[in-house]
């Protein structure tokens, strides 16, 4: 079925995850292509049966304990992978509704000490998880004749509830740190929800893809 097709081309593409995209992919290109390929393809398969193992990987070898915050500075930068092509109807707002969402995110590790500022933030950031929800809603309604759409709903709810679910425990983290001051906690789920968006826009570029 094409929801089986799709199912297997998400599960042999690379994983999103911020780490292999903003440090290893950038690393693996000083390589030649026959030496980066079976390191590419060993660390894509490790972090797909070890989800986060690319994160533990590479904060092991830097030995920084401000991997995830360096991480989430990097979650804005934009990737051909996550980005939907003009083919597709609502691609110009989704792309730019899911780079402002990213932005936002990657942006809390300055404004986090500066309690106002980052009250302020906190609701451009849920405007924009609303604002995201409506776009992805939209292209669904606008797509739901094309086969390929249809015939992965399932997949796209999927995601779509993993992304509310992340979405959900970003607020439980930012509750948490207002209790107990330990901005890590907000590091680590904000990541989280950057990662889920990649998916949710991957996802839809690739059940959106014509024949």
């Amino acid at each position: 079925s094409n929801e089986y097709k799709s199912y297997l081309r998400m599960n042999t593409e690379p994983p999103p995850s911020l780490a292999f995209y903003t440090v290893l992919s950038p690393l693996l290109t000083r390589f030649t292509p026959e030496q980066a390929r079976p390191l590419r393809e060993a660390f894509v398969f490790a972090e797909k049966q070890n989800p986060g193992f690319i994160h533990d990987f590479i904060a092991g070898v830097i030995q920084n304990e401000d991997m995830t915050e360096m991480l989430l500075r990097l979650g804005s930068t934009e990737c051909t992978e996550y980005l939907i092509g003009p083919s597709v109807e609502y691609h110009t707002d989704l792309n730019e509704k899911a780079q402002i969402l990213r932005g936002l995110l990657s942006g809390i590790p300055d404004q986090i000490a500066e309690r106002s500022m980052f009250l302020q933030t906190i609701k451009d950031i849920a405007q924009s998880i609303k604002d995201l929800l409506n776009s992805v809603n939209g292209y669904y309604n606008a797509n739901s004749n094309n086969p390929l759409v249809a015939q992965n709903k399932r997949l796209f709810d999927h995601q779509k509830k993993n992304f509310v679910r992340c979405s959900k425990a970003f607020s439980d983290s930012l509750r948490n740190y207002f209790k107990d001051n330990q901005p890590s906690i907000v590091f680590l789920s904000a990541n989280k929800l950057i990662t889920q968006t990649n998916v949710l826009m991957r996802t839809i570029k690739i059940i959106s893809e014509k024949g």
